[in-house]
């Protein structure tokens, strides 16, 4: 009579175990990271989001901010991680979700160049600022900004 070594059995099946139970936490984690990729895709609602400055979070490091208006009045201030300096002052596609807009994020793929119909349409409006030219002619220089 052949006795077996139930301890090596049982370690056998320890690993078997230990191996599947990984192997169930990867496939879920795979499965929300997409889920949580997709979710910002599904937003039906589009404006223009004027990309404004950069913030300094202790936290993060440093971050865009932006902002869109919805409804006549500025809906959301968003930071993002991700920059380009030469992106400050500019016009961006900005997705929302039509339930809940402060459910959002810009597309900063592609920059846009609105024109002002569209710009009025989006809820921005032009404003006038004055400069004072003190070296040259000493005059005030009138120019212009949207906001």
């Amino acid at each position: 009579m052949i006795k077996e070594d139930v301890r090596l059995q049982n370690k056998n099946d320890q690993w078997k175990m230990i191996f599947a139970i990984v192997t169930i936490v990867l496939l879920l984690y795979l499965i929300y990271n997409n889920q949580e990729d997709d979710y910002p895709k599904s937003f039906k609602g589009e404006t223009i989001g004027l990309l404004t400055r950069i913030k300094s979070d202790d936290e993060y490091g440093y971050s865009l901010q932006y902002y869109f208006y919805l409804d006549k009045k500025i809906r959301s201030v968003i930071y993002v991680k991700k920059y380009d300096t030469k992106a400050f002052n500019k016009f961006f596609k900005v997705k929302y979700d039509t339930d809940d807009p402060e459910k959002n994020y810009i597309v900063l793929e592609q920059e846009l160049e609105p024109d002002s119909i569209t710009l009025v349409k989006a809820g921005f409006t032009k404003t006038k600022y004055y400069i004072y030219d003190a070296g040259v002619s000493c005059k005030y220089i009138e120019k212009s900004k949207w906001k």
